[in-house]
């Protein structure tokens, strides 16, 4: 099972043997492969089209990022907002790769191709991992910014990249490089390998690539806002009078380090007592109080001490392998297939005893594990308050199934409990649960399989191509120390087993009369139910649960997404048989596509399952429900499928050549018809026009109807419930609860329009410089987007329907009390579960500006005593509008992020010398997006601005050329800026933007060194 990837990858070997193996004539053919300019069917020429497109050159791209092609691409102005490795993540989706988001217009609404073709999704929520295509053999990055539907389909709303290959490639290239950061950490290894030649007299060609990288993680206490413990997180209600403040060191009263006892309302020892050594009592230390309720900075309080990852430890491979034979001279046949693979590894939090009304936190108040004063204190103390155990309440083990109810056993009356939410658990047998791996743990895999074949050629004047695809992406997450909460439950129930106990565990039966036992054990009609039960300690901080505690409570549990896109498609384009004004022929491309897609989602542990309470006295004593069988995040299973056809038109259209101010104008004109399966048919269409004015001034232009139709994970997306800190605006109560998410089968196609309107200056006067600033307008509705009860909009939307809270979205969280109900707003109403699904009921706009500047001159030109040729690359960014509004009637409100993003590359060579920069601008930010309650103490992140420098010495190898290089990433070690979001749970995440999900290009790597030799020959 483990060397599956290796027998694909053995087993396309052969086939490549084997394709060079067949027959053929040995007579020289043409050359009929087709070229055009991506965003169009028929433009071949990047001077007449009149989108917007950026390419960028492999080589320029891993000249100052050798690491990886992708996280090059992310330093450019227009990508911003997707997600990588850096990405933290906790068992729900995988986080092992790149993903590109263009103008933050979100991922799912830009198209990825290869070649011109569709990638299929190598992610659950329908996103293409870019770490998966094959780079040793990319030639350049083409990146339409505009709406692109009409030409290639759904998702190029904010538009196109397409990873062009070299698929002439004659030689054999290598580039081997390995890293490491100025901390001593993040060490990184990559070797890439291609190769190619042709066959059969010149007729046929093969050419192959190999590329394997790894890198090793960081911990967020490896980094400075993680050293000395410190936890950074955002306090306050965001008000004038109480704003949103960042505060080092946050730790959580309720949910202290040691334990917060919590007796009752009267009990004197609530919220003012924890535990030390063995089951001691001792006064809780409060920190510095902060604006928000149940934190503090410093004193007793909880937090999570090193555990969490800052960046994934990533392991890559990929293979890649093309075939091509000019059957005749007109026509080309080509088979390729490719194998690729990510994994990633990383820490996500410890297992605690929360605070959490959903979560087991209760306990016996003679628990063995208390000293006996501390038994006598308790148990004085909650009699007095009259806090005891509860009626079991009937509660269903899967009520979306039907389960009947289930009820646990009944305890005495009167009997005295006490809650004692902690840390303590991130301490196992006296280890740091981190440094042994018993934390909780989210371990992805990301397998791409993908097999092309086609036929392109020439026929009348015409080019046509004809092509099958079939893609397979798999992604297995897996949690291998998730909590079993029945064991967990079970193995809290700790008592002294009576005299005469006897206990069978693996056939052996044990008189266990005076030992400390889970209660279930010690009774007959449960033991068999938690046979082999450990009970756990979690009153003595020093020492931590034991590890024959943590290892019976742990589950692995685990879900496995298969992915699949069968694609066929056609097209033919060429002149029109004359047919035109007389400033030229009009140009026809015609196509159709069919794609069938199927999602299959597996898994060994169902989110809908609550604890089974048989046998389990304290199920229900916390909240008045069972809590979820599994504390971290598991999936449904979900099988779902559809397909599409769709049929598409395109004409480019000379209209003026050789007049006064239209030297050449021309328009072009794309149409688009889409039938889904299930959310209906759609009509996309584009315009643009080119006109170029003379030799030095080109303007452009287009306007276009986009469209973005729900993919099968928007549809179909499988019931999640996760464990989630939340604040509870309502309640002022912050605390953890579950939130529940789901797919939305209703869900119908995203529409955009977008304009587009720019100017292209070549002066002849200043040789090999090329200038264009373009704007752009997107008006896009039918949005689809999550509304979630954890928006602060959502909650405040909600209070703000009082008295009779009768808003729709106070139905998002389910709590004790029904809307309106007396006591609604009191901290004991907090959620138990809070819920999140999509919905078409966004708009957003968006507006801004692009501008690029390309200078390439030889020094002697300019001034004799300096040496060599500079080539200058600015390209820069200005985004002043990107607003939503996520419900009809509500105001609109700005995605915060930088509005200018410049990137500027300068490469100098001199000789056998080469000298490469870029510099990354970011712009200050504004934290607030206008929703009301947005007050920030810093109301602004600060500019951000890393460069990274390389040098490079060519040489003489081996019969070809080879460079030894030095490239030295974020060589002033810019500081990301502090940006804290979590309150509920401190130290989960790392204090910096793109830490919780998708960034802005923002990296506290720090600085980086890498050193390699790459050539070809």
């Amino acid at each position: 099972m483990g060397n599956t990837r290796y027998d694909r990858l053995a087993l396309m070997c052969a086939a490549s043997v084997l394709a060079l193996t067949a027959g053929a004539r040995a007579q020289q053919a043409g050359n009929v492969e087709q070229v055009t300019v991506t965003g169009s069917r028929v433009i071949s020429d990047i001077t007449l089209s009149p989108t917007p497109l950026t390419v960028v050159t492999a080589d320029q791209l891993q000249a100052t990022t050798p690491t990886d092609i992708p996280d090059a691409l992310n330093k450019l102005p227009d990508f911003i907002g997707g997600a990588s490795p850096r990405s933290q993540n906790n068992g729900q989706n995988n986080n092992s790769g790149n993903t590109l988001n263009l103008r933050n217009l979100g991922v799912i609404r830009t198209l990825v191709l290869l070649d011109g073709q569709r990638v299929a999704p190598s992610n659950r929520d329908g996103t293409v991992d870019v770490d998966s295509l094959p780079q040793m053999l990319m030639s350049r990055v083409d990146v339409v910014t505009g709406g692109a539907s009409a030409v290639y389909g759904s998702d190029a709303v904010a538009g196109v990249v397409n990873f062009v290959l070299d698929k002439k490639f004659d030689g054999f290239k290598y580039d081997i490089n390995a890293g490491i950061s100025k901390y001593g950490d993040a060490a990184e290894e990559k070797i890439g390998i291609a190769w190619g030649t042709d066959l059969f007299g010149g007729r046929g060609h093969y050419e192959l690539a190999l590329r394997l990288f790894q890198q090793d993680g960081i911990q967020m206490n490896q980094r400075p806002y993680g050293y000395g413990h410190n936890t950074w997180v955002q306090a306050g209600a965001g008000t004038a009078a109480n704003p949103f403040v960042n505060v080092p060191y946050g730790h959580l009263l309720l949910q202290s380090g040691t334990g917060t006892i919590n007796c009752g309302a009267s009990c004197p020892l609530t919220n003012t007592t924890t535990f030390t050594g063995a089951g001691q009592l001792t006064t809780l230390t409060h920190g510095i109080p902060t604006g928000t309720a149940n934190l503090e900075s410093g004193g007793d309080g909880g937090f999570e001490d090193n555990i969490a990852t800052l960046q994934s430890r990533q392991r890559q491979g990929e293979f890649f392998n093309r075939f091509s034979y000019d059957i005749t001279p007109d026509i080309n046949a080509y088979v390729q297939a490719s194998w690729a693979e990510s994994s990633d590894y990383s820490t996500w939090a410890p297992l605690v005893v929360s605070s959490s009304s959903s979560r087991p936190n209760t306990f016996f108040t003679n628990n063995p594990y208390l000293s006996s004063s501390a038994q006598a204190t308790l148990t004085a103390a909650a009699t007095a308050a009259g806090n005891f155990a509860k009626a079991p309440v009937p509660f269903s083990p899967n009520p979306s199934l039907g389960l009947p109810l289930v009820t646990g056993p009944t305890v005495a009356p009167n009997t005295p409990v006490f809650s004692d939410a902690s840390y303590v658990p991130q301490i196992v047998a006296g280890n740091n649960a981190q440094s042994v791996g018993d934390v909780y743990l989210t371990k992805g895999v990301d397998r791409n399989l993908m097999f092309t074949t086609g036929l392109t050629g020439r026929l009348s004047g015409f080019d046509w191509n004809l092509f099958y695809s079939h893609q397979e992406s798999r992604v297995d997450v897996n949690d291998p120390t998730n909590t079993n909460n029945a064991r967990y439950l079970a193995a809290q129930d700790a008592v002294v087993a009576p005299t005469g106990t006897k206990i069978t565990v693996g056939g052996v039966t044990t008189d266990v009369s005076g030992t400390i036992q889970c209660w279930d054990v010690t009774q007959p009609q449960y033991a068999a139910l938690y046979s082999g039960c450990v009970p756990i300690n979690v009153f003595n901080p020093s020492q931590g649960v034991s590890q024959a505690a943590f290892n019976y409570i742990k589950q692995d549990t685990q879900w496995a997404l298969t992915q699949k896109l069968d694609n066929i498609g056609a097209s033919i384009n060429g002149g029109l048989f004359g047919l035109g004004l007389p400033a030229g022929e009009i140009t026809g491309a015609a196509s159709f596509e069919m794609r069938w897609r199927t999602f299959n989602m597996k898994t060994n542990a169902l989110p809908t399952d609550f604890v089974n309470c048989t046998g389990l006295r304290l199920c229900t004593q916390n909240g008045g429900a069972a809590p979820s069988l599994y504390t971290q995040n598991t999936n449904a299973p979900v099988s779902v499928d559809d397909n599409v056809w769709e049929t598409a038109l395109e004409l480019n259209v000379p209209i003026l050549k050789d007049f006064p101010l239209a030297q050449d104008l021309s328009a072009d004109f794309a149409g688009r018809y889409t039938d889904y399966s299930i959310s209906g048919t759609a009509e996309t269409w584009k315009i643009g026009v080119n006109d170029k004015v003379n030799d030095t001034i080109r303007l452009r232009g287009t306007m276009s109807f986009d469209i973005r139709a729900p993919n099968l994970n928007d549809l179909f997306g499988p019931v999640s419930i996760t464990s989630t800190g939340f604040n509870d605006l309502l309640t002022g109560m912050n605390s953890g609860t579950q939130l529940i998410t789901q797919g939305n089968s209703k869900l119908t196609p995203e529409q955009a329009h977008t304009y587009t309107l720019g100017v292209v200056l070549t002066p002849d006067f200043i040789p090999g410089f090329t200038t264009s600033l373009d704007y752009y307008q997107t008006h896009m509705s039918n949005a689809i987007t999550n509304i979630s009860y954890q928006t602060t909009s959502v909650q405040q939307l909600c209070i703000n329907s009082q008295p009779t809270y009768n808003s729709p979205y106070c139905l998002l969280a389910i709590r004790p009390v029904a809307p309106g109900g007396a006591g609604y707003n009191l901290p004991s109403n907090f959620p138990t579960q809070i819920l999140s699904s999509p919905l078409n009921a966004a708009l957003v706009q968006m507006e801004g500006w692009n501008w690029e500047v390309d200078y390439t001159f030889d020094w002697a030109d300019v001034w004799s005593a300096i040496p060599g040729s500079v080539t200058i690359r600015q390209l820069m960014t200005y985004q002043p509008v990107l607003e939503t509004q996520n419900l009809p009637g509500t105001a609109f409100v700005w995605t915060p992020q930088p509005k200018t993003r410049s990137t500027t590359f300068i490469s100098w060579t001199i000789g056998d010398w080469g000298l490469d920069i870029q510099n990354q601008w970011l712009s200050g930010w504004k934290k607030a997006n206008g929703y009301v309650g947005q007050v920030f103490a810093a109301p602004r992140i600060t500019s951000y601005d890393a460069m990274d420098v390389s040098i490079s010495r060519r040489f003489d190898m081996w019969g070809g050329s080879s460079s030894l290089y030095l490239n030295v990433q974020n060589i002033g070690n810019t500081r990301a800026p502090l940006f804290p979001t979590n309150s509920s749970n401190p130290g989960l995440f790392y204090p910096v933007s793109g830490s919780t999900g998708p960034g802005f290009g923002y990296n506290d790597m720090g600085r980086y060194f890498t050193i390699g030799l790459k050539g070809n020959f």
